[in-house]
């Protein structure tokens, strides 16, 4: 045998031995691809892309612990305290569409106690004498401003102008100065809007159906024409917001008009409402005419005092749903204070007055919270 048989039998046995080997080789498997959790920022602070979607979602709420007091009155009014726990879920979803932003709302809140039950009770001899008793939610779960939005258009459940209101705790744009809780008007409903944003300027309007989710309106029940329509028109001008509110119930047959002026002024910013009603209606009926004003002073980063006061005229509604007589006024001061980034402490105090046409009451009612949002 010689040196260059010897050398191609070796490579040989070599070549067979390593293709065994690599036979019976383990290869490890690729890892899998993994989505992390992106931020968006395309809609402001707080969303992030739902994995394998073009969704962001923004997940947010508060937590609220309130205590409430208050003098009684001559209306029936209970003097003492209260207590309540809320819990507050917020879900809003943004896509970007050929149409603009499509955005999606859900919110879900719950009392520990039935602190939106109110009962009203109005003597004798008094025009809508009675006993008014209502509630607006419980201890479970119960849906709140929930809608859809796109191009400008919106549906769902949302609140009116009513409900939006200066920032102090003084000035009621939603309810009557005589109320032991609960809302003067219909603030939330199933509705549409359409908005115009310009910048500086916008306008919407706006349909809505009257407690349509408590069952069908027909002629037969006489609820048919439960529905009503308004719009409002804004302007920003520096420091100075202006807008005007115009709503018509139909099944009223009566409007009311309303306006809110807020200014940056020295350390502080001066808020003005003003609201005029034709008659019984429910988008504002707590009297003829109402103006009220407030000054929301920042003493510190941290603190701020909103002093206010208001006044309405002809708070009594005859059976025809016209007003005839009576008034009332309303003074009062809440303090704000941010004890930590996201959570915030306020308290006020109120004194109102009302003289009703045929008789007269008056009470102090005020609550201390402690909220933290995320």
């Amino acid at each position: 045998m010689n040196i260059k048989s010897l050398l191609l039998g070796s490579a040989a046995a070599l070549a067979a031995v390593s293709g065994a080997q690599a036979a019976d080789a383990i290869v490890a498997a690729e890892p899998e691809p993994m989505e992390y959790v992106r931020v968006c920022d395309a809609f402001g602070t707080g969303y992030f892309y739902i994995p394998g979607t073009e969704t962001c979602l923004k997940i947010g709420g508060y937590v609220r612990v309130q205590v409430d007091g208050r003098s009684d009155d001559d209306f029936g009014g209970q003097a003492g305290y209260r207590t309540n726990t809320r819990a507050q879920v917020r879900l809003e979803a943004k896509t970007d569409t050929e149409y603009g932003a499509l955005t999606s709302r859900i919110t879900l809140r719950a009392n520990n106690n039935s602190s939106n039950s109110y009962s009203i009770t109005i003597p004798a001899g008094t025009p809508g004498a009675g006993t008014y008793t209502g509630s607006q939610g419980n201890s479970d779960f119960f849906l709140e401003e929930t809608y859809i939005e796109l191009g400008g258009f919106r549906v769902g459940y949302f609140y009116n102008y009513f409900d939006t209101g200066l920032p102090g705790e003084t000035v009621l744009a939603d309810d009557r100065p005589y109320n032991n809780g609960g809302e003067g008007a219909d603030t939330l409903n199933n509705s549409i809007r359409y908005t115009y944003d310009g910048g500086a300027f916008s306008v919407y309007g706006q349909v809505d159906a009257f407690n349509s989710q408590a069952g069908y309106k027909t002629d037969d029940a006489g609820n048919a024409d439960e529905i009503g329509i308004n719009g409002v028109i804004t302007g920003k001008f520096g420091g100075v917001t202006a807008d005007f509110f115009a709503g018509y119930d139909f099944d009223n047959e009566n409007a009311a008009l309303a306006s809110t002026l807020t200014a940056e002024l020295g350390p502080g910013s001066l808020g003005i409402f003003a609201a005029y009603s034709f008659g019984q209606n429910r988008y504002f009926d707590a009297s003829e005419w109402t103006i009220g004003a407030e000054y929301a002073i920042k003493l510190t980063d941290k603190f701020s005092l909103t002093p206010g006061a208001q006044y309405w005229d002809k708070v009594s509604l005859d059976s025809d749903g016209d007003f005839d007589g009576g008034d009332a006024w309303r003074v009062g001061l809440t303090a704000d204070y941010a004890i930590t980034t996201n959570l915030a402490a306020k308290a006020t105090i109120n004194y109102t007055d009302v003289d009703n046409g045929t008789d007269s009451a008056d009470k102090w009612d005020g609550f201390l919270r402690l909220q933290r949002s995320f």
